[in-house]
Order: structure tokens, then C-alpha cells, then sequence
């Protein structure tokens, strides 16, 4: 794995992986954060990450507890948002995401700084831990999932359930096997969530997702099929270390172009938030 010890580095390795990809300069990589401490999970979204080296819950269980926190996130929101919060149920999800929720959707962004932010930013000295960022081709991995069986069995159960519910479906949103399923739905064969992810491109529905140049994927019922898919040949996931040593100066360097907390987050938290961290600088 590549180390970067500057911004310099950083930035040669994003170009080196453009270039060794052979990826053309209209199309976006896509980059990840992660703190060291989470190796073990590595690439996994939030609710498949156990706490404090517990054991994992079942996978149908975490599904329906993801639902339950779904459904009262969808109840109690709009009435705290300020912006219309209609009917849209992934609208819903990603918000609830993007305000701290556990769910299966996992943050990407096409911004190589931004996810170099978020892996440095939030770590304060004595530095315990380094931290990784990750880059994928998502033109690579949409390809390689339309051809996957699991989707293509997907669809075809989708089309199976459409056509027992012509009036109550559209036959093309076979993507909403990934959405949070009732206990009803849980039951239902046909609508069983998908095992392997599923790429979006979501609307920007907040500030904070459009600040982040926000991407995402949605888990299905595997956790670690990205972890697996990354550690094979020919794969189009590469990752660099930041080592611990090297966050004071990437944090300086970042804040020097640019890259600061209330750009990554618009608002007043994110304005506290950066203030706080000059205070923690100079005191």
C-alpha cells in the first residue's frame, strides 16, 4: 500500500491511479476515509460494524432494526427539517444517513480532498491511530455488477412481484429491494434484499451531501463483499496509508487550500466546528 506523508503525495498517487486505471479525464473517482481502527470492517457500512468487538448481530436482525429506525426517522423528521420533506422514500434514507443514522449505505465522495479531510480532520493529538483513503472506479464496478447473477435475479424477482401488483408497482424500480423492507415485505421471497451492493447517485436533497460531493452504495445482505472484491486481482480498489505522523502537517496543508470544515460542512455546526479546531490548535 502507498504512504502519504504530504499533500504532494497524496495528490501523485490519485493521479497515478487515474493513469494506471486508464480512466478518462471526464470520469470521477471515487474515494473513501477510514480510521485505522476500523481494519477489521474495512469497507463496510455503518450497521454491519459491530461495537466495542462485539459480535456482529445476524444480518436479519440489523436489517430489521435498520427498518425500525427507517420508519421513525420517516415519522419525526419533517417536522425538525427545514426543506420540504415529501413523500420520497430515498430521500428519506439518505438523510437519515447524513445525520448520523446506521444504515447500509456506505459514503463515497468525488472530491479526493474531501475524503482526505475526513481522514485526518477529526483526530486530535496524541495521534493513537492512522487513518486510510480508499479510491474506486465506479464505471468499472457498474459494469462488473450489471453482469453479476445477484442482480440479474434480482430484477427478475422484481418483475415476478410486478406482475402479481401491476397497479401497485412500476416495473422498472427494481431497486427498491435495497430500501429498509417492513416486516411484511421481510417475508415476501420475491422481495428479499439483494446480496451485493448497489451504486446511486443520489440527488443532492441537502447542502451537506452537495458540499461533500456526496456519492453513495447501498449494502445488500453481504457485508464484506467489497472488502473481498478489493483484495482480488485486476481489482479497481486502491488504498493509501496516512500514517499518524503525518496528520499535523496534512491537516495544515488541507486548511492552507482550502479544504476546511465549514466547506465540508455548510452550516453553523460546521462553523463551530472549525473554530474549535484553531482553538485545539493554539491552546
Amino acid at each position: 500500500m502507498s504512504t502519504a506523508n504530504s499533500l504532494d503525495d497524496y495528490l501523485a498517487w490519485v493521479a497515478l491511479t487515474r493513469d494506471y486505471w486508464g480512466l478518462d479525464g471526464h470520469k470521477e473517482l471515487w474515494f473513501r476515509a477510514e480510521d485505522d481502527a476500523h481494519a477489521a470492517t474495512m469497507l463496510q457500512p455503518g450497521l454491519y460494524r459491530a461495537r466495542d468487538k462485539k459480535p456482529r448481530r445476524p444480518i436479519k436482525k440489523l436489517l430489521a432494526l435498520e427498518n425500525e429506525l427507517y420508519e421513525e426517522f420517516r415519522r419525526c423528521a419533517p417536522q425538525l427539517s427545514d426543506r420540504p420533506f415529501g413523500d420520497d422514500e430515498w430521500d428519506a434514507y439518505f438523510l437519515m444517513q447524513h445525520h448520523g443514522v446506521p444504515t447500509r449505505l456506505l459514503d463515497w465522495t468525488d472530491g479526493a480532498l474531501i475524503a482526505l479531510h475526513f481522514a485526518v480532520s477529526y483526530k486530535t493529538a496524541p495521534f493513537r491511530s492512522g487513518a486510510v483513503v480508499h479510491a474506486l472506479d465506479p464505471w468499472w464496478l457498474l459494469k462488473l455488477m450489471r453482469r453479476h447473477p445477484d442482480r440479474k435475479d434480482a430484477e427478475g424477482r422484481w418483475r415476478s412481484f410486478h406482475r402479481k401488483h401491476p397497479f401497485d408497482t412500476d416495473e422498472e424500480e427494481w431497486e427498491r429491494l435495497y430500501l429498509p423492507s417492513d416486516e411484511y415485505d421481510a417475508h415476501v421471497p420475491l422481495l428479499k434484499t439483494p446480496a451485493i451492493p448497489l451504486l446511486w447517485d443520489s440527488p443532492h436533497v441537502s447542502r451537506r451531501i452537495a458540499a461533500q460531493r456526496s456519492r453513495f452504495m447501498i449494502f445488500g445482505t453481504d457485508p464484506s463483499w467489497l472488502a473481498d472484491l478489493k483484495a482480488k486481482r485486476h481489482t479497481r480498489i486502491s488504498s493509501i496509508a496516512i500514517p499518524r505522523t503525518s496528520i499535523e502537517g496534512l491537516k495544515r496543508e488541507l486548511r492552507d487550500a482550502g479544504i476546511t470544515e465549514s466547506v465540508v460542512f455548510p452550516d453553523l455546526d460546521g462553523l463551530g466546528r472549525e473554530l474549535r479546531q484553531v482553538w485545539d490548535t493554539l491552546h
